[in-house]
C-alpha cells in the first residue's frame, strides 16, 4: 500500500515539474529525490521485517550466529546482561555487524549449535565400572601410543577446521564490508523532463515553448556523517574480532570434555581388563577346589558369574570408547572412518605444577578473557553510535545543477533559448533533531557499562568456583591414593584371608569387596574430576595455565 501510495505521489510531482518554471523545478527534483531516499528505507525495513518470524532466524537471511551483541542492536530484556541496542545500521537495513559469542553467566554456556555430534555426549562420570564382581586399579598411568593426538594437536586442528568455527568466523569479513559500505559515498541522481507540452499549438497570439532540461542532484555530507559511520562500523569489528577469540575459547572447553572422555574410555577400560584378570584368577583356583569338590556348587558358579560380569563391563567400556572418540572426531572434522582408530596421548593423573594463587588468576582473567574484552570494546562502539546519531541532526544538502535547458520559440517564430541553472535543496532542523536517537545511543552505553561491570563480578566468581573445584578434587585424590585406598585394600585383603581360614563367611567376602569397588570408584571418579578441574580453570582464565 505504501509503495503505490509513494508512486502515485512521486508522479503528481513529475506531472507538476512540467507545468512551472525552471527555478521551480529545481525544488520538485529535490522532493522527488527524497520520495525515492524514503521508498527505499521503507522497502528496507519490510526486507528486514520479512526475515523475522516466530521461528527465528532464517538460514542465509543475514543474521548473526550468536546470542549478545555487546555495545549493540541487542535483542531484548530476555538476556542475561542486555548488552544495549545500537541505533546505527550498516547491513542493509536488519542490523549492525556483530553479535556476540559467548553468553554472560555464572556457568559457561556453550553455543546454541552444539559442536560435536548430534546425540548426547557421553560423561565420563557415566561410565561405569564393573558393577559386579572385584574391581582392580590398574597399575601405573598410561599416557598413550607416542603417535597419539595431544591436547595440542587437537585444539589447533579445532580452531582451523571445525565447521562451527569456521561459519562464525565469516563474521569478521562480513563486519569489514560493512565498514567499506559505511564509508560509501551517496550516489548522484539524474533527471530528464520535458515539459509545457500545449493543448492546443503554440501561436504568436498564443505564445509559449516546449522546455527541455537535464538536470544533476549530488547529496553533499556537510556534517562529516560518512566519518563516523565508517568509525562505528571499525569499532564493531574490533567488538566481533573479540567475541570470535571468546567462541574458540568455548570451543576449546567443549574439546576439553570430549578429549577427557576418549581418556576416560581409555582408563575404564584398563579398569575393567584388571578386574577381568583377577577375576579369571580368582575363578582358575576357585575351579580347583570345586574339583577337589572343597566348595559347593553355587560358590562356584557365583564366580563364574563374577567372570561373566567383568567380561560384560570390559565390552561396555570398549564401546563407550568408540563413542567417545565418534564425539571428538565430529569436533575435529574428521572422517567417520577415521573415528575408530583414534587415539589420544595423554594422561588423566595430575602431575602438573600448582596454579598461582586466587589473586593472580583473577587478575588474569580480568585481564585477558575475551567475552570481557568484547564488552569494554562495545563501549567504545556504543560511543561511537551516538556520534553518528549526533551528525545525523543535520541531514545532506543536496545540490541540483542543471548544465543545460531548452525553451523551444519555434511555435512564434523565435530562436531557442539555451540556459543553465543550479540550486540547493536542504532541511532546517527545527523540530526533528533526531533527539529519541541521541538519548537511546546515551543510554545504551550506560547500559553496556552496567553489563560490562555486571559481567566482570560473574568472571569473578568464575574463577573462584574453579578454584575451589580443583583445589578440592585434589585434595580428595590425595587423601584417597594415601589413605583411603590402602586402607580398603588391607581390609578386604584380610577378609580374604580370614574367608579362607573358615572365621567369615562368603557374604563377608562379598561385602569388603562391594566397599572396596565403591572406594575405587570413587578414586577413579575423583581423578576424573580433577581432570576436569584442572581444564575447567583454564577456561575460565583464559590461558593454558595447566596441561
Amino acid at each position: 500500500m505504501y509503495r503505490i501510495a509513494t508512486a502515485w505521489i512521486g508522479s503528481i510531482l513529475v506531472a507538476c515539474a512540467m507545468l512551472v518554471p525552471a527555478p521551480v523545478q529545481a525544488q520538485l527534483i529535490g522532493l522527488s529525490d527524497e520520495i525515492i531516499l524514503i521508498s527505499k528505507g521503507q522497502a528496507k525495513k519490510r526486507q528486514y521485517q520479512q526475515q523475522q518470524s516466530s521461528l527465528g532466524a532464517a538460514p542465509g537471511a543475514g543474521e548473526k550466529p550468536f546470542l549478545h551483541d555487546p555495545g549493540g542492536r541487542g535483542r531484548g530484556i530476555q538476556q542475561h546482561a542486555n548488552p544495549a541496542a545500537s541505533t546505527v545500521r550498516f547491513r542493509g537495513a536488519h542490523g549492525s555487524a556483530l553479535s556476540s559469542m559467548s553468553t554472560p553467566g555464572p556457568q559457561i554456556v556453550h553455543s546454541s549449535a552444539p559442536l560435536g555430534a548430534a546425540h548426547p555426549r557421553i560423561k565420563a562420570e557415566e561410565l561405569p565400572p564393573p558393577l559386579y564382581g572385584p574391581l582392580e586399579l590398574p597399575q601405573g598411568d598410561v599416557e598413550g601410543p607416542p603417535s597419539g593426538l595431544t591436547l595440542d594437536d587437537a585444539i589447533e586442528r579445532l580452531v582451523r577446521y571445525n565447521p562451527d568455527l569456521q561459519a562464525k568466523a565469516y563474521e569478521i569479513p562480513q563486519a569489514k564490508a560493512d565498514v567499506v559500505t559505511a564509508g560509501l559515498r551517496g550516489n548522484p541522481f539524474y533527471f530528464l523532463s520535458a515539459s509545457n507540452y500545449p493543448y492546443a499549438p503554440y501561436s504568436p497570439t498564443r505564445p509559449g515553448g516546449t522546455n527541455y532540461s537535464v538536470s544533476v542532484v549530488q547529496p553533499i555530507d556537510i556534517n562529516h556523517k560518512r566519518a563516523a559511520r565508517s568509525t562505528a562500523a571499525r569499532a564493531a569489528v574490533t567488538v566481533l574480532e573479540a567475541q570470535y577469540t571468546d567462541a574458540v575459547r568455548l570451543a576449546i572447553d567443549e574439546l576439553y570434555v570430549a578429549f577427557v572422555d576418549v581418556i576416560v574410555a581409555r582408563e575404564t577400560i584398563r579398569y575393567a581388563e584388571a578386574s577381568l584378570a583377577g577375576a579369571v584368577q580368582r575363578l582358575e583356583k576357585v575351579t580347583l577346589q570345586f574339583e577337589k569338590e572343597a566348595i559347593i556348587e553355587p560358590d562356584y558358579l557365583d564366580v563364574v558369574n563374577q567372570r561373566d560380569a567383568a567380561v560384560i563391563s570390559l565390552e561396555r567400556a570398549r564401546a563407550q570408547q568408540l563413542q567417545a572418540r565418534h564425539t571428538l572426531a565430529t569436533l575435529l572434522a574428521l572422517p567417520p572412518e577415521a573415528a575408530e582408530q583414534l587415539e589420544v596421548r595423554g594422561a588423566i593423573r595430575d602431575n602438573a605444577p600448582r596454579p598461582p594463587t586466587r589473586d593472580e588468576l583473577v587478575q588474569t582473567a580480568l585481564r585477558v578473557r575475551p567475552d570481557l574484552a568484547a564488552y569494554r570494546l562495545g563501549i567504545h562502539r556504543a560511543r561511537s553510535d551516538l556520534q553518528v546519531n549526533r551528525k545525523e541532526v543535520i541531514e545532506d544538502v543536496f545540490v541540483i545543477y542543471s548544465p543545460y535547458q531548452t525553451q523551444s520559440n519555434r511555435a512564434t517564430g523565435g530562436q531557442n533559448a539555451t540556459s543553465f541553472s543550479f540550486g540547493l535543496l536542504g532541511t532546517i532542523p527545527l523540530f526533528n533533531r533526531n533527539q529519541g536517537d541521541i538519548r537511546r545511543a546515551e543510554l545504551n552505553i550506560r547500559q553496556t557499562q552496567v553489563a560490562l561491570a555486571a559481567i566482570e563480578r560473574q568472571v569473578v566468581a568464575e574463577v573462584d568456583r574453579a578454584n575451589v573445584e580443583y583445589y578440592s578434587t585434589l585434595n580428595a585424590v590425595e587423601r584417597l591414593e594415601k589413605t583411603i585406598l590402602p586402607n580398603s585394600l588391607r581390609v578386604r585383603d584380610a577378609i580374604q584371608r580370614l574367608y579362607e581360614s573358615k572365621e567369615r563367611s562368603r557374604l563377608d567376602v562379598y561385602e569388603a569387596q562391594r566397599k572396596h569397588n565403591e572406594i575405587v570408584r570413587q578414586y577413579r571418579d575423583a581423578v576424573i574430576a580433577h581432570r576436569r578441574a584442572m581444564l575447567h580453570l583454564n577456561t575460565v582464565v583464559a590461558q593454558r595455565l595447566l596441561p
